[in-house]
């Protein structure tokens, strides 16, 4: 199994699901410390794993950002579906909840093509768009591949996906200020060998994939078509593109056959919503979202 955490609710406190939390591209499951502590108290089991490629599914530094020479977006799903099967086993008759992060929202939405059967709940935070961009992506990576191999990390790239997020935040004078308003978290992200580094040409190349998957007409085979999803975006957040694209981002889940989504977006709210400054609402309406439509009931 790789590397991974799992977090219980205090004692004396009846679990009442499982959060299986699949993190974001350049970061790890370290930095979800915090959050899952704050739904063990509420009596949730938290898991999360270390995607390929990031924190300690690396061998080195120059591991980062590359999921495998030969590995597909396929082989992120079946992680993530391999490790909510182990869950269900580990801690039955429990509804399991899959919350993806920006990269992670993406596995979690092409899992769901294929296992939306296997979860009881769907969360949806920081929501890349789609990007018409993505065809063309994967064709000058094919041909740098060429010259340079799928190991090798493009600068190139890096300025292409992420690059122009910090820009509308320039005057506040630090990178990766796209990330949250709380500054703290911030400067810890920058300080972090294990977060901010570039991908690998096959780590760009699986993500461009993943956006062809999420935002494709096809594959959708919705077994769980009643699955309640909620998207949750930083109405300031760069990587959602336009208010209109992330709209149009929940609409196409919806034709997709998930009737029963809903969605929010969060005035001032950057990309990372679990680390804003004023999280506190964003925890409340996934307790609500979790009450009321996934029907799990909190103690009084």
């Amino acid at each position: 199994m790789r590397p991974n955490t799992v977090t219980f609710p205090p004692e004396g406190v009846k679990p009442l699901g499982i959060i299986q939390f699949v993190h974001g591209m350049c970061e790890y499951r370290n930095r979800y410390f915090e959050t899952m502590k704050r739904f063990n108290e509420k009596g949730f089991i938290c898991a999360i794993t270390d995607l390929r490629g990031h924190g300690e599914n690396i061998m080195s530094q120059a591991d980062l950002g590359h999921f495998g020479d030969n590995v597909t977006y396929k082989d992120l799903v079946e992680d993530v579906h391999d490790y909510t099967m182990f869950l269900k086993r580990e801690y039955p008759n429990l509804p399991l909840i899959l919350l993806g992060h920006s990269m992670g929202s993406l596995i979690v939405r092409t899992y769901v093509k294929k296992y939306s059967k296997e979860i009881d709940a769907l969360i949806i935070s920081g929501s890349p768009s789609n990007n018409s961009f993505a065809g063309i992506a994967k064709f000058m990576i094919r041909c740098m591949v060429l010259f340079k191999g799928w190991r090798y990390h493009s600068e190139t790239m890096a300025k292409l996906v992420t690059g122009p997020f910090d820009k509308a935040f320039d005057k506040e004078g630090i990178t990766n200020t796209w990330l949250t308003r709380n500054r703290n978290i911030v400067d810890a992200y920058n300080a972090d060998p294990l977060c901010g580094f570039t991908f690998s040409l096959n780590g760009y190349y699986v993500l461009m994939e993943l956006i062809q998957q999420v935002y494709s007409k096809k594959g959708w085979v919705s077994k769980n078509p009643k699955l309640p999803v909620m998207f949750m975006s930083g109405a300031n957040d760069p990587c959602k593109g336009s208010e209109r694209a992330f709209k149009k981002a929940v609409t196409h889940f919806k034709h997709c056959g998930f009737q029963n989504t809903y969605s929010k977006l969060y005035p001032d709210m950057r990309h990372e919503l679990f680390n804003e400054l004023e999280n506190d609402i964003v925890y409340t309406d996934i307790l609500k979202f979790l009450e009321i439509k996934a029907g799990i009931e909190f103690p009084i």
